[in-house]
């Protein structure tokens, strides 16, 4: 069988035409380079060179040889560079699912910022409830998810990432919007729209203003702090939601207003446990940290 060793040393005589150049190149002596040759010729069967005024030239037959021999090492090239950028996660597969807290606008921007330093990643970018997420990530069937609802498996990994306070939305132009803070009392009487019923968050503001006994107008159901940042910008009503995507709708004519007594947001990432990380999730995972860090500062 060919070995590399005399594929190199073949190379190495086609683009030099010399033993000479050859043997400076492979780092070894002339004799080497000669024999290494002689055994390529053994092996497959034919001349390769024939010598003329101290050069060896090549035969039809090696020029034949040669077109296939640098086709491999193109091939090999190109091998090269995949692995390189897998082990710098510039290519691979990423599946990302978080819930509409993160997902409408913190991802989107971590997103768009990865995805310049890793272009040829292909990314699958999913925002779903926390409890299909979860279930997801025990099924093993995604990279990365982030989550809100507390869950605790055997099949997952999980890490804290972020607690934010909650906050009052209110529209731009409302009573309490100049507010430095606002208390269950301020919002008695207001159409308040409201997380479902099955849903943590409901419970813990509803318990906020049960425990003071104000009474609130409950005519809508919303089902993600989108949705009701979205219906607060048109007048419909106020509401208490999760600071991030209240900051995504400032723009659009919302009030954001601190609210007591504090309720916590806890963002979770999740890991499938028994699926390797892949370099590509770990990168973006870092991503997502800085960029909470980094919101956490301004």
């Amino acid at each position: 069988m060919i070995s590399t060793r005399q594929l190199e040393a073949f190379r190495a005589m086609i683009d030099h035409g010399t033993v000479t150049a050859a043997a400076a190149q492979l780092g070894v002596s002339q004799p080497a380079v000669s024999k290494i040759l002689a055994g390529l010729e053994q092996e497959v069967g034919y001349l390769l060179f024939t010598r003329h005024k101290r050069r060896l030239t090549p035969t039809s037959e090696a020029r034949l040889l040669a077109a296939e021999v640098t086709r491999l090492y193109h091939g090999l090239k190109k091998v090269t560079e995949v692995a390189r950028e897998i082990r710098d996660g510039q290519v691979g597969d990423l599946h990302v699912y978080s819930t509409p807290a993160l997902g409408r606008g913190v991802m989107p921007d971590v997103m768009a910022a990865f995805l310049k330093r890793h272009a040829k990643a292909h990314v699958v970018f999913h925002v779903r409830s926390s409890t299909y997420i979860n279930q997801k990530t025990v099924d093993q069937q995604i990279d990365l998810g982030f989550s809100m609802m507390p869950f605790e498996h055997p099949a997952i990994v999980t890490e804290e990432l972020s607690r934010a306070s909650a906050v009052c939305v209110l529209p731009a132009n409302h009573r309490l919007a100049r507010r430095k803070v606002i208390k269950p009392a301020d919002l008695k009487g207001e159409r308040f729209l409201s997380f479902p019923l099955d849903l943590r968050m409901r419970h813990l503001i509803d318990a906020a203003f049960e425990q003071e006994r104000i009474d609130r107008h409950l005519q809508v159901d919303v089902y993600s702090s989108a949705d009701a940042c979205a219906l607060v910008a048109r007048g419909a009503g106020v509401s208490i939601v999760e600071p991030f995507t209240a900051r995504e709708y400032r723009r659009d004519g919302i009030a954001i207003v601190p609210f007591e007594p504090r309720i916590r947001y806890l963002f979770r990432a999740l890991r499938p446990r028994f699926r390797k990380p892949s370099r590509l999730a770990d990168a973006f995972l870092d991503a997502v940290k800085l960029h909470l860090r980094d919101m956490d500062e301004a």
